[in-house]
């Protein structure tokens, strides 16, 4: 089974491969409200903290790198396979819905990462499905009747 120190490790770079990407993504922002009278271009603040993370998983993949157990003392991170599998498949289902996010939008989004996280937990509940897509109709609804933003 995989170590925390390992686990930990792998994270920490798959965070700041995040952050590198994101902070591209940002790159793209157009200036836009306050930010463009006040002369700082839209993707500073969000660029600003992508760094600041990716900076903070850097000293941590530093420590784990460097001090070797850094307190893991060989606990693994899933009990078993079953949980290991279930962790994996949440995290599939995470970037299938990002993806479907980027590609079809955010109700396509909502109405596919809700049940695929809660097949990938393996829920069984009917009810957890419908109390899973109520309250992704309802933040659509908040955001787009009563703030007036568009998705």
């Amino acid at each position: 089974m995989l170590t925390q120190r390992v686990a930990n490790m792998v994270f920490t770079v798959l965070v700041i491969i995040a952050c590198g990407y994101f902070a591209v993504v940002a790159q793209g922002f157009e200036a836009a409200g306050l930010l463009a009278s006040s002369g700082l271009p839209s993707r500073f603040f969000p660029q600003l903290l992508l760094g600041f993370t990716a900076l903070c998983a850097a000293v941590v993949l530093y420590v784990y790198a460097v001090k070797g157990e850094a307190g893991d003392e060989g606990q693994t991170v899933f009990a078993s396979s079953a949980e290991a599998r279930r962790g994996l498949l949440a995290l599939g289902a995470a970037v299938v819905s990002y993806i479907v996010w980027q590609n079809f939008g955010y109700i396509a989004m909502a109405l596919t990462s809700g049940p695929l996280l809660c097949l990938a937990m393996g829920v069984r509940n009917p009810a957890v499905y419908g109390v899973v897509l109520a309250l992704a109709a309802s933040v659509y609804l908040v955001f787009t009747q009563l703030l007036g933003t568009q998705f």
